[in-house]
Formats: structure tokens, C-alpha cells, sequence
């Protein structure tokens, strides 16, 4: 598994959830590439980069599509996110003890689900619970597209940002402490479902077309 390091920046510096990739804000954080894509998928496929830093109780992040049409329909907090132009975060802090799935349709609407079992059923998962509204207000997000009702088939490049404080995972695992010197897993994923050109789009791979897969998760290291 890769490593993805996040560096830390003081308080007084942290990015702005409104802060666009190239801000000087965003200088010091490493990139990590979504390279990795579904094998067969068919059409062009978007490029796309993210970049985290944390203050030790918040990590910031960005992602950056040049893509090749967005659909952004969602509306309201937990809709199903993932059949618009969609970029995902998943985080699990503590090993075998759950982790946070944060998928952010182009709009700005997210769904986010504490999970314990991803073996998949009918209703979800064998072990899962939505973020509360309140919990969910404290990750903001922000697109740059807006609601795009109708798919819109051009060359274009949007960015989602958002902000996660660690009170909202220790809502489920108890105080984390500061973010320096931990390491986390996680994965950032990219997807379209109802796209033209549907795609999936991972930096760490996954052996079937399924994002809910931790032990796939690559490795998050707080300097």
C-alpha cells in the first residue's frame, strides 16, 4: 500500500473551505493522483488530484477534475451522491474500528455513513449509520459547478473542497488526540454512475468495482 503524507501547517494558515488549488495556502501539501481506473471502462476519463493538510484537530482538503462533462444533481445532505461527477474521501482512523466514507457530488451535496461492516446488503451494509444532520454540518463542503441538472459534455475543470474535524469520527471512536504522528488509512476515489461515459477512479486499486473495500486503503501519515 502506498503512503499518502499530510503535512501540517499552524493554525493561522490553514486553507479556507473557499481556498481554489492553486492558492498559495495549498502550496506545501503533497498530490495524490487518482491513476488508478476500472479495467474496461470505456470514454475519456477525467484527471484527477487531491491534496490534504491537517492543524492536528482538522484535516483540509482539496480535489482538482480537469474533466469531460459533470452532472451535479444532488440537492439535499446524504442523497445518493455517487451517480453525479463525484469525488470521494474514505478515512479510517483506528484499524478494525470502522471508517468514514465522505462522497461529495460536484454541487457541494455529501453523504457520509459511519461503517463497521461493509459486507454488502440489501439495506446497505451488515454494519453501518448516516452521519446525523449535525454531524454532517461539521465536514462543510464546497464545489465550484453548482447544480448541473442536464450533463454537460465539455472539457471543464471543477474543484471540491472540505474540511473534517476530528470531533466527528470521535463521535464514534472516542478522542483521537492530535493528528501528528498518527497514521490512518484511507482511499480518494473519483465516480460518475450516471455519467455518458460512467468511470471509477481510485489511488489505491481495488480487486472488484466496489469502493467500500478498507483493506484495500492506502496508508495517511500525519507529519
Amino acid at each position: 500500500m502506498d503512503t499518502y503524507f499530510v503535512k501540517r501547517v499552524a493554525p493561522t494558515a490553514v486553507p479556507a473551505i473557499d481556498n481554489l488549488w492553486d492558492d498559495p495556502v495549498w502550496a506545501s501539501a503533497n498530490i495524490a493522483k487518482l491513476e488508478w481506473n476500472w479495467p474496461g471502462t470505456e470514454g475519456p476519463l477525467p484527471t484527477v488530484e487531491a491534496k490534504l493538510l491537517h492543524d492536528g484537530r482538522t484535516i483540509y482538503g482539496i480535489y482538482r477534475v480537469q474533466d469531460h462533462s459533470v452532472l451535479a444533481t444532488a440537492k439535499e445532505y446524504n442523497a445518493m451522491v455517487c451517480k453525479d461527477s463525484c469525488v470521494e474521501f474514505f478515512f479510517r482512523p483506528l484499524k478494525d474500528k470502522g471508517y468514514i466514507n465522505l462522497e461529495m457530488s460536484a454541487s457541494g451535496a455529501h453523504l457520509s455513513y459511519f461503517i463497521w461492516n461493509h459486507k454488502r446488503t440489501p439495506e446497505g451494509y451488515e454494519g453501518f449509520e448516516p452521519l446525523s444532520a449535525e454531524l454532517g454540518a461539521m465536514m462543510p463542503t464546497l464545489g465550484t459547478t453548482g447544480l448541473v441538472p442536464t450533463e454537460d459534455i465539455r472539457d471543464q475543470t471543477w474543484q471540491m473542497r472540505f474540511q473534517i474535524p476530528t470531533a466527528v469520527p470521535e463521535h464514534y471512536l472516542g478522542n483521537l488526540g492530535d493528528l501528528s504522528g498518527q497514521t490512518w488509512t484511507g482511499n480518494f476515489y473519483k465516480c460518475g454512475d450516471d455519467l455518458k461515459h460512467p468511470h471509477w477512479l481510485a489511488w489505491q486499486g481495488v480487486p472488484t468495482l466496489n469502493f467500500h473495500l478498507p483493506d484495500s486503503f492506502g496508508y495517511l501519515k500525519f507529519e
